[in-house]
């Protein structure tokens, strides 16, 4: 099966990982056994993980402090591959290498959250990085999410305005029966989550014919290619608290801390230790203020990070 540049980038995150944990000491059995383990998986993997050890062989630490050895390789991994995959994944937030963001009408550069007002009366806010076209017609009014996610509150059908409100995203679509919904775009997942009244989601996946949901207050629901799930209850107040300027987490793991921190920051935040992915993180942090907010969970769970260049950020 052929590699994709996608499953390549991430083979050179992890070799990465591997080499700076062999930096920082020896390896538990167990640990031993989970990297020859890794490097069986493909031969994209034992690539990866040669190039990041010529890399090692070829910075001569010698006798100087750890510190130094962790930020010297994880530059040279940067350049290696992990830049590339923090452009391709958002983590400059230059959008640059996404054509797509090139010809939308509203965007968003990271860490900016802005109100859009439509033609109709309706209004979209566009989280970090976000980017939508507008395609109203006499027959409906469409708006089209290339990536990230926006919250919107939709102008009722009612007096002149007949047009039914859809939001477009990837294989799938969400058509308003009420006034405020959001929808998140992630590569070719989406999640669409109804605050009032009620939402009609529907996708196309891979094969066969469309499907359809209607999706109530309070509820969430995702699609992609494969398929789309069942609406289930979530904490709208909290997943939407962005538009608010805040990032409000309950007992969710790091992991998934990260992602959401990584949405607002230029630069990427890498988890090296695996174990770290599913530690806990309660609390409420500013959306414009990311640095306090890592500095913050760091802390709290008693794990150091490595900044490199601005580029990554190592926590481990």
């Amino acid at each position: 099966m052929e590699t994709t540049q996608a499953q390549r980038n991430r083979a050179e995150e992890e070799a990465a990982q591997w080499v700076i944990r062999l930096g920082g000491g020896s390896l538990s059995a167990q640990e031993q056994r989970d990297l020859e383990t890794w490097r069986a998986v493909s031969a994209c993997h034992e690539a990866a993980f040669q190039r990041a050890s010529v890399l090692w062989s070829d910075l001569d630490l010698g006798g100087r402090e750890k510190k130094a050895r962790y930020r010297r390789v994880a530059m040279q991994a940067a350049t290696a591959g992990l830049a590339g995959l923090c452009v391709l994944g958002g983590g400059v937030g230059t959008g640059w290498v996404e054509p797509a963001r090139w010809f939308a009408d509203y965007t968003t550069s990271k860490g900016e959250i802005r109100t859009v007002r439509l033609e109709d009366g309706s209004s979209a806010v566009l989280d970090s990085h976000a980017a939508i076209n507008i395609r109203y017609t006499a027959r409906e009014r469409r708006v089209v999410l290339l990536g990230g996610q926006a919250y919107f509150t939709v102008a009722p059908v009612a007096g002149g305005e007949h047009r039914p409100f859809v939001v477009q995203a990837a294989n799938g679509g969400a058509t308003a029966l009420g006034t405020q919904f959001m929808v998140t775009r992630e590569g070719r997942g989406v999640d669409t989550t109804v605050t009032e009244h009620s939402v009609r989601v529907t996708a196309w996946p891979h094969g066969v014919g469309p499907q359809s949901v209607i999706v109530p207050q309070g509820q969430s629901i995702h699609y992609d290619q494969d398929g789309i799930g069942h609406p289930h209850q979530v904490a709208a107040a909290t997943v939407t608290a962005w538009r608010m300027g805040q990032l409000v987490f309950d007992n969710a793991p790091l992991s998934a801390v990260i992602e959401q921190l990584n949405r607002y920051r230029r630069g990427r935040i890498v988890l090296v230790r695996r174990g770290l992915a599913k530690r806990r993180v309660s609390g409420v942090f500013a959306c414009a203020d990311v640095g306090s907010a890592t500095a913050t969970i760091t802390r709290e769970l008693g794990v150091k990070t490595l900044s490199v260049g601005g580029l990554i950020t190592l926590m481990y």
